[in-house]
């Protein structure tokens, strides 16, 4: 059968108003064409539809007949409609967000796109820092938030936070008992890691932040997780260089030190493509810096120009050590 929804349109509001004139009115359309579209839909069909005289215009048995059967298909082709425009109009992305973030951010930026947003669609994943590198760069993964500047070409970074470099360490070890620890404390302890294949940023930037001192870091590897890492400290198998936020809230086996050495602090920000300017990720790197106006992320601001990444399309423009 070969039929328009608009004929049906016009079959239904005709049989509602028995009118041609009428019925011509309600849908600004001519005469002409309100008789042309039901000419065409009983030709379809077979049968007459409307009896016609100069005194009224009825509905035939064929068209009460059809009547529902039409309804039924103008309602169904209506909430298509509607369901695809909704789907054309909603945003979505994928992202995924580092220890840190999930604790300070991703709360009030899921909160904010419920109340603003509520057919914007995130995708949160937890990746290793190989998986966030490779899936940013081919587009599989639209941001990474609350991770450190990564070596992605044509990478942006919107730095959000700083946070100085301390020592987790298990509560049992004899440093514990010091109210900061120094680097060369670090030569006869072994500093738990992710594995390589997990990220290839971690050894090679403690090994670099060490060098000066004279001490060539001792590895023990783990889990990308860090509750797998903290685990290795409790269990006294070694020690993490990192940052305070990475052991609040964990085990009390385990203890926090400041080094005694001015030590470079790590940035913190949100990581996309500088080519990525879609709706969403418009949209949601404007709620990630709103909530760091809002100092939901609390901490001291980078002083370096966050834009600079930006424009220089690599993280050489960014002055703290990469940290994978």
């Amino acid at each position: 059968m070969d039929f328009r929804i608009r004929q049906l349109q016009c079959f239904l509001t005709l049989a509602d108003l028995l009118h041609y004139g009428r019925t011509a009115r309600a849908l600004y359309m001519s005469q002409p064409t309100i008789t042309f579209q039901i000419k065409g839909l009983e030709q379809t069909f077979g049968v007459p539809l409307f009896e016609r005289n100069r005194q009224q215009v009825s509905l035939t048995p064929a068209g009460a007949e059809l009547r529902p059967y039409a309804q039924s298909i103008v309602d169904t082709a209506r909430s298509a409609r509607s369901r695809l425009g909704d789907m054309g109009n909603r945003q979505s992305l994928r992202i995924s967000c580092g220890t840190l973030g999930q604790a300070l951010i991703l709360p009030a930026i899921l909160r904010a796109l419920s109340e603003g947003y509520p057919g914007f669609s995130l995708q949160v994943d937890e990746l290793t820092t190989e998986q966030q590198m490779a899936g940013l760069s081919a587009g599989k993964v639209d941001a990474l938030l609350m991770v450190e500047p990564l070596p992605v070409k044509g990478m942006r970074f919107d730095c959000l936070r700083e946070e100085p470099l301390v020592v987790i360490l298990p509560r049992s070890s004899p440093l514990a008992k010091q109210r900061s620890v120094s680097v060369e404390d670090l030569r006869d302890v072994a500093l738990v890691v992710p594995r390589l294949e997990d990220s290839s940023l971690r050894q090679p930037f403690l090994q670099a932040l060490l060098a000066p001192y004279g001490v060539k870091p001792r590895f023990l590897e783990a889990p990308h997780s860090l509750s797998g890492q903290l685990a290795y400290v409790a269990a006294g198998e070694g020690v993490i260089v990192g940052t305070r936020l990475r052991a609040s809230g964990r085990s009390s086996a385990i203890v926090v030190r400041p080094f005694r050495e001015p030590l470079p602090r790590l940035q913190f920000g949100l990581a996309s493509m500088s080519s990525n300017l879609t709706p969403a990720m418009t949209t949601f790197r404007s709620l990630v810096l709103g909530c760091v106006d809002q100092k939901i992320v609390k901490e001291e601001r980078c002083e370096t120009d966050p834009s600079a990444a930006a424009r220089s399309g690599t993280m050489g423009a960014i002055a703290a050590p990469r940290l994978g």
